[in-house]
């Protein structure tokens, strides 16, 4: 748990490979936070304790999930580069074993461990905050003296991508407002615990990433739906958050640039808000393989092997598994997505009202934070990028533990903590083997790669920076 919390802080605010893209530095701290896992096994009862977990899950779900890995390994024996292929499925497995970690941790110290969540996430997003701040006043004061504007895409650091910053948006924003609600009982205190989300929503509003505004709406309908009265007064709430990211971004984006004369550039979205961005051409390439291999696909992560030049992955999750794990896989992994979401959403209906107000929000913000993942996964990439995929396995471990905590526990067997050992092993081994040959020279991968192209080119992500597997 603290090592994923760690994660999650460093992540977005740290660099952690200076010579190369964010995307392959946070992947690098991923391989780290995985090795750091693995080390937990040697400690007694952890895992059992994840084994424990997973044994707590529907027998329905467990044999769908094994069943679709052991598709992926099938598919990844076939495919045209096992080695990728086994490196998608190790890492996979590896987020699963993450997701039961949490979910362990999250049984172990119950309820009082949501507060210490929205806290990392507080603390996750005010770290990021005072950077957006220190390069905002920089270009303000300092860039004029240099001839240079006002965009604010330089607002958004971490990323590769803003739209990967935007998945970890979708996920955090509904929490960032809790801290107001709980511990704003002073004047400055509430106006110290506004100043963040109201911060991140104006990034929100500024990015131009229609998956996130559609994926926080969708999350906010979930809420509405399920978590009665604790989920409107949440809902309130962050009706409040955006309209103070409105006003943020019409004074510090819209106003003071332009009171100093300063060339501004903006990310509106306003002109193409309805189109696909080439998505639609993604998603025809799946569907295209998911006809001439419908049962193993074409390979996990062979989408980057074989697609078009638009992009390394289909934009839509659904469609990934389809083209690249085959229908049978696809089927059972959806099968259980919406099985659990079914099931936290049940859950939040029946406890909202029976548990204190704290929770009742604290609930409610976690069905609209992974509401709003699996929305902005049918058209975004949250399953590949190496931060978001750690942050949804924090999240779903997390709503784990919160669920079959209420069931009750089940004692478990010494050899079922040995069975999920050996998977952990297996994965790290397909894992260790994908990155060997690479992690030692990934500038060079990247420069030979731009060099063959045209000038301009972007380097488009998947496993690392350069996501293309066949060159």
């Amino acid at each position: 748990m603290i090592a994923v919390s760690a994660y999650v802080f460093f992540a977005p605010n740290f660099d952690f490979a200076f010579a190369l893209a964010w995307h392959d530095g946070q992947r690098i701290a991923q391989l780290g936070l995985f090795g750091a896992l693995l080390l937990t096994l040697v400690v007694s009862g952890t895992a059992a304790g994840a084994a424990a977990v997973w044994a707590g899950l529907p027998r329905t779900a467990c044999l769908s999930l094994a069943a679709a890995f052991a598709l992926g390994l099938a598919s990844s024996l076939y495919a045209e580069m096992p080695r990728w292929a086994l490196l998608e499925c190790g890492t996979q497995l590896l987020l699963l074993f993450t997701a039961m970690m949490v979910a362990a941790s999250r049984r172990m110290m119950s309820a009082r461990a949501d507060g210490a969540l929205v806290a990392i996430f507080f603390a996750t997003a005010s770290a990021y905050a005072v950077t957006t701040c220190s390069v905002y006043g920089a270009m303000l004061l300092i860039g004029p003296e240099y001839g240079q504007g006002f965009n604010i895409r330089e607002l958004y650091t971490g990323f590769s991508n803003v739209r990967f910053f935007g998945h970890i948006q979708t996920m955090l924003l509904p929490f960032l407002l809790l801290p107001a609600m709980w511990w704003g009982t002073t004047r400055l205190r509430r106006m110290l615990l506004w100043s963040v989300p109201a911060i991140w929503w104006m990034l929100a509003i500024g990015s131009g990433t229609r998956g996130t505004w559609a994926a926080l709406l969708a999350g906010t309908i979930a809420a509405l739906l399920f978590a009665g009265n604790a989920g409107r007064r949440w809902a309130k709430w962050q009706v409040a958050g955006l309209l103070c990211g409105f006003c943020c971004y019409a004074v510090f984006v819209l106003g003071l640039p332009q009171l100093q004369d300063l060339p501004v550039t903006f990310m509106h979205r306003t002109d193409d808000i309805l189109t696909l961005s080439r998505r639609g051409e993604l998603w025809s390439t799946a569907l295209d393989y998911v006809t001439r291999y419908p049962v193993f696909g074409v390979g996990p992560m062979h989408y980057a092997y074989w697609a078009t030049e638009v992009a390394a992955h289909p934009h839509n999750a659904v469609l990934q598994w389809l083209a690249e794990w085959g229908i049978p896989a696809a089927l059972l992994f959806t099968g259980v997505c919406a099985m659990g979401g079914l099931a936290l959403a049940l859950h939040v209906r029946r406890v909202t009202g029976q548990v204190d107000d704290r929770a009742s929000v604290f609930q409610a913000a976690l069905l609209a934070a992974l509401t709003g993942a699996a929305a902005q996964a049918m058209v975004d990439g949250i399953l590949v990028m190496p931060v978001s995929q750690t942050l949804l396995a924090l999240l779903v471990g997390w709503a784990i533990g919160v669920v079959s905590l209420a069931r009750g526990q089940r004692v478990i067997g010494r050899w079922e903590g040995v069975g999920l050992t050996l998977a952990v092993l297996i994965a790290t081994t397909a894992v260790v083997y994908g990155v060997a040959p690479e992690i030692g020279q990934l500038a060079e991968r990247q420069e030979a790669y731009l060099a063959a192209r045209n000038p301009g080119e972007i380097l488009l992500p998947r496993f690392w920076a350069q996501g293309w597997i066949n060159r």
